[in-house]
């Protein structure tokens, strides 16, 4: 009769015996983690594996029978930090086993958010946590970091296999891709997440940072040391802003900028608390640009680590379009060393003189227009100002003007914010400047003035009112009798799964193509998709109006069950109602690249008709992490667009069962 074993331990000669390069040691009692060196471009080549970038806090996790215990990158043990997690690792039923792997939080479409593992941790809300696995180091007697990485990641994969579902969804497997690296990294971009590590297959596990494993990022992103902070303009709380700086060869703290928005109330609070702890007297920098226009300052030891994601280093060698994501205490601060090259001086700020003589610091401007109360918080969730979101249009103006220059407007002005009052604007009022364009329009009625813009001056301008939502009608302002846009919004009920959309979007476009309509696709930043069929100037709007309603009555009618194309409510349950009311004189719909007025700073976003699937929902992009989808674009989603705009056929209104 054989003799029983530990419940789900490894045999004496079991898989992780019989791997190439194992070998029979005790644990190591303080492993320290692989780095990966950061590079510009994805390695190429058979020997080279590709995995998603996490963006959370690393752990080395150590389990021993039924305790487990993790470990930050520099030797802290978080275990009480993510108890569920720990508890799940013991749950492995092993004798001794080293994991290494990421805590993070999965949003929609498989992104993870550094800025939200930090509000969970803050709040002792860690229910969404969970442990991205991604290598073992050690099991039940056998040192396997000689071991090949794709051996070591096949016998990791196991032996979360077998805990199964019992975990409750904390373990997580990391797979990989062999090859195919750059299209790995255009998709992971394209979907907004931070990036990719490319690792090669056959190499053994070394700790500290190498060339075995290669990250490549999808924005710029970096850890700055904090060595002082402004006082807070207006009604802000806390601080204005933190000066930022790191090491370089000579052991100088080099400036590097300072960063105002991506704070929360709650951050701004506690952060300034753990700064005045860090007061000093004198300036940490090795200049005095810190200094330079910045009102009040104070200075502090360069201990906190601020994690900040930007466009790009300017001339003088400051951040572009900073914003902080939070702190990170798993690093060293011995370890932020500068990156780029050293900045050239930079002149002081101008200043002006208010009414009483005294020197103040002058408002910002982007795009020539200038933004009173900038560090006004809009977004409070993320901590995006009204500075930070002129920035991002700012960013976006290539592809935001053309989207909607020229257009009747329709706004969703929230002066305090989105979480505040907010409403809704079609016509002119007071204080808005030139750069913001009237038109008159003929309607049934009488006449209406309506507004429109033409440059990126005249978007920021209305940022600057508090505007959120740029609605957009499908006509332009030199002729708004004619329109060259067709709209259909496949506007869900409340619970029905994505994929249904996915799904809806999918058909509707078959229908159009068959219709020799080309269609083109966008996320609306809410919870629907629009398909936008281009025109030629040639129809008016009841001619428009009644065709989409054709069209959609049409598809209704094919599937009542899943689509309506009635308006009422009771029509819509458990349905996808095909709007096309958007297409009615003087009717709006959201504008690509346009925010919403919603949690989360969520953008409308273009995207291919290819992209549609599970991972790309409808409030996928948002300010935070739009630009690593613009950086990873080889073409514009909507090539082609103007050049696609069709005329309404006698043939296209019978297939519809319109008369001719």
């Amino acid at each position: 009769m054989c003799a029983a074993r530990s419940q789900g331990s490894t045999a004496r000669n079991g898989p992780a015996a019989r791997l190439p390069g194992a070998r029979k040691s005790g644990a190591p009692a303080n492993p320290s983690p692989q780095l990966a060196t950061r590079v510009d471009a994805v390695p190429t080549g058979g020997d080279w594996i590709h995995e998603i970038k996490f963006d959370g806090y690393r752990l080395i996790a150590d389990i021993s029978g039924s305790r487990a215990r993790l470990l930050s990158r520099n030797g802290k043990d978080w275990t009480s930090r993510f108890g569920r997690i720990a508890g799940a690792l013991a749950g492995l039923h092993v004798k001794r086993a080293i994991l290494d792997g990421e805590a993070v939080i999965v949003g929609n479409g498989g992104g993870t958010s550094f800025r939200k593992l930090q509000e969970a941790l803050s709040a002792g809300q860690t229910d969404e946590v969970v442990f991205q696995a991604f290598d073992l180091l050690y099991l039940d007697g056998y040192d396997l970091g000689r071991a090949p990485l794709v051996a070591r990641k096949g016998e990791l994969e196991r032996l979360l296999g077998k805990a199964g579902r019992a975990n409750g969804g904390r373990l997580k497997f990391v797979d990989h891709l062999e090859g195919q690296g750059e299209a790995f990294f255009e998709q992971a971009c394209g979907l907004g997440l931070e990036g990719i590590i490319s690792k090669k297959r056959d190499a053994p596990y070394r700790s500290g940072r190498g060339t075995d494993w290669l990250k490549v990022k999808c924005v710029r992103q970096d850890e700055f040391l904090i060595g002082g902070y402004t006082e807070p303009a207006g009604s802000r709380a806390g601080f204005g802003s933190l000066l930022l700086g790191a090491w370089v060869d000579d052991g100088q703290l080099r400036y590097a900028g300072r960063v105002g928005t991506g704070f929360t109330d709650r951050q701004l609070r506690a952060l300034l608390a753990e700064l005045k702890k860090r007061s000093v007297a004198q300036s940490p920098f090795d200049d005095d640009r810190p200094a330079r226009g910045a009102g009040k300052v104070h200075w502090v030891r360069p201990e906190l680590i601020a994690d900040v994601e930007f466009t790009e280093w300017t001339r003088d060698g400051s951040l572009r379009h900073p914003v902080f994501r939070g702190l990170r205490d798993d690093k060293s601060p011995a370890e932020i060393r500068l990156e780029a090259p050293p900045p050239e001086a930079a002149p002081p700020p101008q200043r002006s003189r208010g009414r009483n003589g005294a020197r103040r610091r002058r408002d910002p401007e982007v795009a020539g227009i200038r933004l009173t109360n900038p560090d006004r918080v809009l977004y409070p969730g993320h901590g995006i100002t009204k500075l930070r979101l002129a920035q991002y249009y700012e960013s976006v103006a290539e592809r935001v003007v053309p989207a909607l220059a020229c257009r009747p407007l329709a706004l969703v002005r929230c002066p305090e914010g989105h979480s505040k009052e907010c409403f809704f604007q079609k016509h002119p009022g007071s204080g808005l400047p030139d750069v913001v364009r009237r038109v008159r329009i003929e309607e049934k009625k009488q006449p209406a003035t309506y507004l429109y813009v033409d440059s990126l001056a005249g978007i920021v301008a209305l940022v600057q009112l508090g505007v959120l939502e740029f609605h957009v009608q499908g006509c332009r302002a030199d002729r708004p009798d004619l329109p060259d846009l067709i709209v259909f919004d496949l506007d869900p009920d409340e619970g029905l799964p994505w994929i249904d959309v996915v799904r809806g979007a999918r058909e509707l476009a078959a229908r159009l193509d068959a219709l020799d309509m080309p269609s083109f696709a966008r996320t609306t930043g809410g919870k629907g998709l629009h398909l936008v069929v281009p025109l030629v100037r040639r129809h008016d709007w009841d001619e428009v109006k009644s065709f989409a309603r054709a069209v959609a009555e049409a598809h209704a009618g094919d599937d009542p069950e899943r689509y309506t194309a009635k308006l009422s409510m009771a029509a819509r349950r458990g349905r996808i109602f095909i709007d096309y009311l958007r297409n009615g004189r003087g009717a709006t719909a959201i504008a690509s690249w346009s925010t919403r007025a919603r949690a989360g700073a969520t953008v409308s976003v273009p995207v291919r008709r290819d992209e549609l699937g599970p991972a790309m929902t409808s409030d996928r992009y948002t300010i935070g992490n739009l630009g690593r989808r613009l950086a990873a674009l080889r073409t514009d989603p909507w090539a082609g667009f103007e050049e696609a705009a069709v005329t309404i056929t006698r043939r296209m209104r019978a297939a519809v069962g319109l008369k001719t």
